[in-house]
């Protein structure tokens, strides 16, 4: 992939609404480990980077999906906050992760252990295991990634990268899809739409055909999926406004699919709302520069 490295400047006051990067504060008190539990490699890093922050003076536990196979100390991240969450996989564990901490916004440390890790950065266990004693000594970046905020019948969700509104089977669905007052899809029949962030879309979106977005930008992608005709092209809206999808009609069932990883069950006459208003992330970095990756190299 090619990672264009733009250069913090200093005493720059511009606003990166999506993707901010702002210094850090010391003072790390606890911290959770979080790993694939079906990779024993990354089990292993788990406990070194237990080792380590435990060394260093940090609280430090493991999410309870490890702690058994680990046999240490152990925190549900639904029910108790940490101020660090150290995270060894790659995209897909990050994802679930996001789902378990729910609005909850502690730092996130990642450790790459994975093909995908399109947010990890690119270096070695040995340097990343490394760089932990820099994280609690607070020498390091933050990049802040805002996510969408989904409303689905009193339900609110969370997605860094989509939300996908999917028809099931070899059926169609129709959706009709309103940006602010203004309709902009109407009785749109294919296999459903794509929101995304513009950090999200280089992921689902992109493969779907629609804009990557850079993500400095305060916008949002609206991307419909094998719309019949292709009658149907992708917008990007300003990130301010508020999207509302109405299922029109479907005959097979159509599901809303969060970032991957949640799935709720969607019929004709329901609605999801989309704003990017949501709880952001905050990825820890230890390199000085921004670096933007693009799907294509």
């Amino acid at each position: 992939m090619l990672a264009l490295a733009l250069s913090p400047q200093a005493g720059d006051t511009s606003t990166l609404r999506q993707w901010s990067r702002g210094l850090s504060l010391p003072g790390l008190r606890s911290a959770c480990i979080y790993a694939r539990p079906d990779l024993e490699g990354a089990l292993k890093v788990a406990r070194e980077a237990f080792r380590v922050l435990s060394g260093l003076g940090v609280s430090t536990y493991y999410d309870i999906s490890i702690a058994g196979i680990l046999e240490g100390p152990a925190i549900d991240l639904r029910l108790r906050s940490v101020d660090l969450v150290v995270v060894i996989g790659g995209d897909g564990t990050l994802l679930r992760l996001l789902q378990l901490l729910g609005s909850s916004t502690p730092l996130l440390y990642l450790i790459k252990y994975g093909r995908r890790a399109f947010l990890f950065d690119d270096v070695g266990l040995d340097e990343a295991l490394a760089g932990i004693e820099r994280v609690v000594n607070g020498r390091y970046n933050i990049d802040r990634y805002r996510r969408l905020r989904l409303r689905y019948r009193g339900m609110e969700m969370l997605a860094l990268n989509e939300a996908a509104i999917l028809a099931l089977g070899s059926k169609t669905v129709s959706l009709r899809i309103q940006v602010g007052d203004e309709i902009v899809y109407r009785g749109m029949e294919g296999d459903g739409v794509i929101i995304s962030t513009p950090i999200g879309s280089t992921a689902y979106n992109y493969s779907a055909g629609g804009p990557v977005i850079h993500p400095s930008l305060d916008a949002i992608s609206i991307t419909p999926v094998n719309s019949l005709g292709r009658s149907a092209g992708p917008l990007v809206v300003p990130g301010s406004a508020t999207i509302r999808v109405l299922v029109e009609h479907t005959i097979r069932p159509v599901k809303l699919i969060v970032d991957g990883v949640v799935e709720k069950p969607l019929h004709k006459g329901s609605i999801i709302e989309a704003s990017l208003n949501g709880a952001p992330v905050h990825i820890v970095r230890l390199s000085g520069e921004r670096r933007i990756k693009t799907p294509w190299i």
